[in-house]
């Protein structure tokens, strides 16, 4: 083979390599974990539920998969509890997820309600180029356990609640039950969103709880009030007269009285007490209403709260509150023995 075959073949063959196509770098679709787009074929949705990430960092994609977790599981849940209920999620140092759900910008998620993602972890990460993939699954099992756990524990407390309710109803114990019954609530949309809601029963505390309220209703609603204040400010008046009227009670005006209401007159006394703190404040507030029943028997009951503060104003909403309560449940106590 003479010099000249020898350059032509050499020509043709860096003339085949140069038309070779390069693999573009941008082209990264193979390389991308086959549960990126396919979490099903890793994590089958009879056993779980996933969400997947992506960000600029590992950390990042982690984030971004959580809030999506959060975020599609609070869907489900507000679907069968029809709460506003938000879901965040806080990763822990062993990788695994619980939480609530706020949406950020940053894509960072914090946790901040009661909603609780049991048996939720990081799976998996994989970096291609510059994009970072991260995959969160909760599985349902280990879910299911924890939550029939915390769901036994807030019945049993909302069923001891409902009992002592039936034998001396006051509001702070409604008010207790009434969140505890939301929390149930909550755990009836989780174990919904988990296919089990079968196995919790919020049905019947809801029936029970709306049956007592009837019934301090019914039993109420014959009793008619005038509420008057006759010593220290009227703060109080417009707190004892909306706890007459949650309880049944009817309110009317001191323009237009019913002659056989009963009548409530207040009397506050405010007593300062020794303070060594500088720049605090500690006060006693004696809260006293004299009773005249329609039939004219008279009687009268009180209650006491001091606290520490700031500032008059800052002990005054401090208090109030639980004095209005506590006057309110004395009030219909002491009308239900005259009853």
């Amino acid at each position: 083979m003479n010099t000249k075959h020898l350059v032509f073949i050499w020509v043709l063959f860096l003339s085949a390599c140069a038309s070779t196509p390069k693999s573009s770098s941008t082209d990264i679709s193979s390389t991308v974990p086959v549960w990126v787009n396919h979490p099903e074929a890793s994590y089958p949705p009879e056993r779980y539920l996933v969400a997947v990430g992506m960000g600029s960092s590992r950390d990042e994609a982690i984030q971004d998969a959580k809030k999506q977790m959060a975020e599609s599981f609070v869907v489900k849940v507000k679907s069968f509890t029809q709460v506003n209920a938000q879901s965040n999620l806080n990763q822990s140092t062993t990788g695994s997820v619980n939480g609530d759900s706020t949406q950020n910008v940053a894509k960072d998620v914090s946790l901040e309600t009661s909603t609780y993602l049991r048996g939720a972890d990081v799976k998996e990460t994989s970096q291609v180029g510059s994009q970072y993939y991260a995959i969160v699954a909760l599985d349902k099992l280990k879910a299911r356990s924890g939550l029939l756990l915390e769901a036994n524990r807030i019945q049993s407390k909302l069923n001891n609640e409902l009992d002592s309710l039936e034998q001396n109803f006051t509001q702070d114990l409604m008010s207790q039950a009434n969140a505890d019954l939301a929390s149930f609530q909550e755990l009836y949309g989780e174990a919904s969103a988990l296919g089990m809601s079968a196995l919790v029963d919020v049905s019947t505390s809801q029936t029970r709880l709306q049956r007592i309220q009837n019934q301090i209703r019914n039993k109420n609603q014959k009793l008619s009030f005038t509420v008057k204040t006759v010593s220290g400010e009227t703060y109080f008046e417009r707190d004892i007269e909306a706890c007459i009227n949650d309880r049944g009670g009817t309110i009317y005006s001191l323009d237009q009285p019913k002659e056989d209401s009963n009548k409530i007159e207040i009397s506050i006394v405010e007593r300062p007490q020794n303070m060594q703190l500088e720049g605090w404040t500690k006060l006693r507030f004696d809260l006293t209403a004299s009773i005249t029943q329609k039939d004219g028997k008279m009687y009268r009951i009180q209650t006491t709260q001091t606290q520490t503060g700031r500032s008059r104003s800052a002990i005054l909403e401090a208090v109030s509150d639980r004095l209005s309560k506590d006057l309110c449940d004395q009030l219909f106590r002491r009308m239900g023995d005259m009853q």
